[in-house]
């Protein structure tokens, strides 16, 4: 049994399909671990149930003493044959826990996952092996790197401590119900569960309102940054071959090179970092044909607009990590960066408390209305940019398929009417078959045309399609942490009612939803003010390549016409 005892502080109706365990306020439950990660805890209730508790309903009240191991029996004596195994001796009790008080919420904080875990050596050690990747995981061991350029594929999951001694979970670690929220630490934040490092001013998140409503603090200078000269290279002897491309910002022209996987560790940063903030899906997986020209050259362009519209959001550019990752050149400075943005105190729930929100209340019956109609545009224009991309696909396939082979067979049969009428040499008719003949020609070039056509026009629609089809998937998440705070609000409201939780409290809880109300609905606008830009911008372009198109065509018809005016 574990050595730390607890007590409801609020009710929770848990979800036994995901783990949790259902209490009321002031049960006494025993904490069984507390690693689960992400404000969870592990607990068993009197009853013997065991299950998964948010870290913020319950308050510490008892620390039983460690049971001492007996002694080692004496050198000259060993046990009794029918004895069972030595006893454990393995020391695996927590250190103290540290317990403040806000707003009469208890803040426990686990200081045993950082002390005396492992030295700074190995952990320094075990973090470098890590990142350099060398005792790959990936199960594609017939593939020279199982991921894409020759990587091996970037492993999402949480890594288990490297400490063996702390005790293990027996509930599965499922989050689906809250996999936006809690997870993230939205629910401790929401019960003023706190880190102990101030907000520095530089990491302050400021939101002002406009015209348009609520928005991030502008840029004062928007910068981009090239993606450019994909390069293969090696290590270990040429045991692992990999793509590294340049990146070159705009502020300063410094070449940094990176790996996919190196996008890919960004990408899962800014994720845990940003709980508010639509981050686009990276390129999609690739295992076959990995260095092939044509895939090279389309993933860089995938990652350059990736990239650049990370540059252009007035949140992301600004953040530590993000600037870290692009201006970064030397692999010391980039070791440490990547370690501080890992123990970044301020990510997940805690991010909010850098959002620097108008103080004005917001009302919270328009609030909810307003994200709900948001919710079924999103819907909407999901839907609306899937149909357009799969109808975008057929048509590149028409054109490269149907269409050209089409005005193929239409050249073909000018050619061989031309080709009849060469047997026929009179002077009076010779013009007229150079005529057709170049009218079977004409034709021939305008299946070519047609061929070629789509990746002037359909291709780079295609791809800004695919790019906002993937911003898409990702703000149904966003909206629903609106939508949890909003609940753990009415859920303080009611315990208020039921005089189960002091009111001063109720409305600091208020207070800190309203933070993450106007964090959503600044990415709200900051996304639709991106839509209307990018589709006009994507639009004007594709029609203009249509025009071209269709005007060469002319033109090339126009100086066949020509040919039969003698």
């Amino acid at each position: 049994m574990s050595a730390l005892q607890g007590r409801a502080v609020y009710d929770f109706e848990g979800d036994v399909a995901n783990g949790e365990l259902t209490f009321q306020a002031d049960d006494l439950l025993h904490i069984l671990n507390q690693d689960v990660g992400e404000g969870w805890w592990e607990a068993q209730n009197a009853n013997g149930e065991q299950g998964l508790i948010p870290e913020a309903y319950v308050e510490i009240i008892s620390y039983s003493e460690p049971t001492m191991p007996p002694p080692p029996p004496p050198p000259s004596y060993g046990p009794p044959a029918s004895a069972g195994p030595p006893a454990d001796t393995t020391d695996n009790w927590q250190q103290p826990v540290e317990t403040q008080s806000f707003n009469n919420v208890s803040e426990t904080r686990d200081y045993s996952q950082h002390e005396n875990q492992v030295s700074p050596e190995s952990y320094e050690d075990a973090w470098d092996d890590d990142w350099e990747d060398d005792n790959s995981s990936t199960t594609e061991q017939n593939l020279p790197g199982g991921g894409n350029f020759g990587l091996s594929q970037p492993n999402r999951d949480t890594k288990a401590s490297s400490d063996s001694t702390k005790p293990g979970g027996t509930v599965k670690k499922s989050f689906s119900r809250f996999s936006t929220f809690a997870k993230s630490g939205g629910e401790a934040y929401m019960m003023g569960v706190m880190p102990t490092t101030k907000v520095s001013e530089t990491d302050l998140v400021p939101i002002i309102e406009t015209q348009n409503g609520y928005e991030w603090t502008p840029l004062s200078e928007v910068f981009s940054c090239q993606v450019t000269s994909p390069k293969k290279e090696s290590k270990l002897k040429g045991l692992k071959s990999y793509i590294a491309y340049q990146l070159i910002p705009s502020f300063s022209g410094i070449r940094v090179s990176r790996r996919y996987k190196h996008f890919d560790w960004l990408h899962e940063r800014l994720e845990e970092k940003f709980p508010t903030v639509c981050v686009p899906p990276l390129p999609d997986k690739q295992i076959s044909g990995r260095y092939e020209d044509d895939f090279i050259l389309e993933r860089m362009r995938q990652l350059t607009y990736w990239v650049d519209r990370m540059c252009k959001h007035p949140v992301i550019s600004r953040s530590e990590v993000f600037a870290h990752f692009v201006t970064c050149t030397e692999d010391k400075g980039w070791k440490q960066g990547k370690r501080r943005a890992e123990k970044d105190e301020f990510k997940g729930g805690n991010w909010f408390l850098t959002v620097q929100a108008p103080p004005s209340t917001l009302d919270q019956e328009k609030t909810e209305s307003d994200i709900d109609q948001y919710y079924k545009f999103i819907k909407t224009m999901d839907d609306s940019v899937k149909k357009m991309l799969a109808v975008n696909q057929d048509s590149m396939r028409k054109h490269c398929g149907p269409f050209k082979k089409e005005f193929q067979k239409i050249g073909s049969a000018f050619a061989d009417i031309s080709k009849s009428f060469e047997l026929d040499d009179r002077p009076y008719g010779s013009s007229l078959t150079i005529a057709i003949k170049h009218t079977g020609e004409t034709y021939t070039e305008i299946g070519s045309l047609f061929e070629s056509q789509p990746r002037k026009d359909l291709m780079p629609l295609f791809e800004r399609l695919f790019e906002y089809k993937g911003m898409l998937s990702a703000f149904p998440d966003i909206l629903q942490v609106q939508k949890a705070s909003m609940v753990k609000v009415r859920e303080c409201k009611k315990a208020e009612d039921e005089q189960k939780m002091d009111p001063a409290d109720v409305a600091t809880v208020a207070q800190r939803g309203d933070v993450v109300s106007y964090s959503t609905l600044a990415e709200i606008n900051q996304f639709s003010k991106n839509r209307v830009q990018d589709f006009k911008a994507m639009i004007k372009d594709y029609l203009t390549e249509q025009i071209q198109f269709y005007q060469t065509i002319t033109n090339k018809l126009q100086e066949t016409l020509i040919l039969y005016n003698d």
